[in-house]
């Protein structure tokens, strides 16, 4: 009798565990789940670019086919318009930029203002370096991400092209 006292008491303590494991069991799993529609809730949040950032890729993008040309000995007439918005185009952090970008802003305007008014290769060379330098010094001091892709912008010991 002890003996089925014994191994009936064993037999309802084991269905107790196991009740208790199940019941226990899918809050767990809803915890996974819920864990895991967060990230994927997380991923699907797209990082949306402020306008300076756009401008900014655009300025690479543009200035690397400028620096091209510069090496095959075309000298730019002009440079695009919309650079000129450096100064009103919204920032990601706009109370960031200060005087200091104000004025970073308006030296590489100049460079490219002198880019596009010089009368051979080595000033354009010279002028095109110059505003690759302001752009390393802004991002310096605002964003360093870029920096080293800005700085393999530089155009190293060209060689003049025939007839400039």
């Amino acid at each position: 009798m002890l003996k089925r006292f014994i191994v009936l008491g064993c037999l309802t303590g084991a269905s107790f565990f196991v009740a208790c494991n199940q019941i226990e069991q899918p809050q767990e799993d809803q915890a996974a789940e819920s864990a895991k529609s967060e990230k994927a809730e997380k991923k699907l949040e797209m990082y949306e670019e402020s306008e300076l950032a756009l401008l900014m890729r655009k300025m690479y993008e543009d200035n690397l086919a400028i620096g091209e040309e510069i090496k095959k000995g075309n000298l730019p007439e002009s440079f695009p318009e919309d650079f000129k918005t450096i100064h009103t185009a919204v920032a990601t952090n706009p109370e960031e930029l200060d005087a200091t970008f104000d004025a970073l802003a308006k030296e590489y305007l100049k460079n490219m203002e002198a880019i596009t008014a010089a009368e051979n290769q080595m000033e354009a060379t010279e002028a095109y370096n110059n505003m690759i330098g302001t752009c390393a010094s802004c991002h310096q001091i605002y964003c360093q991400g870029p920096l080293a892709k800005i700085r393999k912008m530089r155009i190293k010991d060209i060689m003049p092209a025939s007839g400039t």
